[in-house]
Order: structure tokens, then C-alpha cells, then sequence
């Protein structure tokens, strides 16, 4: 299956999916979507309508249980966030890896221990 990236509604319902215990139903969903965005009107239907186009793009999977669905996730949230970062990765800096870190590192301060961090991650790179 080929993943794609979502718009900002799917993601977000996604990332709130991918934040609860599996399985998921939609009213557990909706109230978690209104605690989590109050700002937003999360209507059940449209929930609903959301998790049948994140199911039918392969993102879920459900069960009927009596008149309720459980709903499974299929793209774990580290398998999405790779698809993201190459696509952010062509978009932005030509695919190269080295651009990104740059962006990424000139727009804050890094502490010693985000230098430290990244020191041992592309030493570990290199021990591969």
C-alpha cells in the first residue's frame, strides 16, 4: 500500500487515533477531538464521515460490534511521520538530508543536549 499525505481534518482525527487505546469508536473519538481541538465543532457525522475516508485510504480498519464500529489504525504514526519527512524533504531542501538538519538547527537555539543527542544518533549512523 502506498501511503499518502492527509489533509489537515484526517490528520488530525488520525493523530488522535493514533493517541487513544485501540480500538476506537466514534463517540470516544468525537469527545476526545473536542477536548483536544474545544475550538472546532466535531459533529458526530462528521467523524464519522472522516473515519470512512481514512478507512477507505487503508489508513483503518473496523469491526461492527451490534450497531457500533471499532475501528483498528493500519499506518502506525511512525510510518506516516517518514512519508511526511520525504515529502518535506523533496519539497524543501531537494532531498537532501543535510539541508533539513541545517533549516531545522538555524530557526532555534540548540542546547548541549540536543548537540549531544545528534553527535551520538550520527555516530550510530555510522557504526551501520
Amino acid at each position: 500500500m502506498s501511503i499518502k499525505k492527509l489533509p489537515d481534518m484526517e490528520f488530525q482525527l488520525m493523530k488522535t487515533v493514533w493517541s487513544m487505546e485501540s480500538p476506537v469508536t466514534s463517540p470516544l473519538l468525537t469527545e476526545r477531538l473536542r477536548q483536544i481541538h474545544p475550538e472546532k465543532e466535531w459533529k458526530p457525522q462528521t467523524v464519522m464521515t472522516v473515519l470512512g475516508r481514512l478507512e477507505k485510504k487503508g489508513f483503518l480498519h473496523s469491526e461492527k460490534n451490534g450497531k457500533e464500529r471499532s475501528y483498528y489504525t493500519s499506518v502506525s504514526e511512525d510510518e506516516y511521520l517518514q512519508v511526511e519527512i520525504k515529502n518535506f524533504r523533496q519539497r524543501f531542501a531537494g532531498g537532501r538530508f543535510a539541508g533539513i538538519v541545517k533549516a531545522l538547527c538555524d530557526t532555534e537555539e540548540l542546547t548541549e543536549s540536543d548537540i549531544t543527542e545528534l553527535r551520538n544518533w550520527l555516530d550510530s549512523k555510522n557504526e551501520i
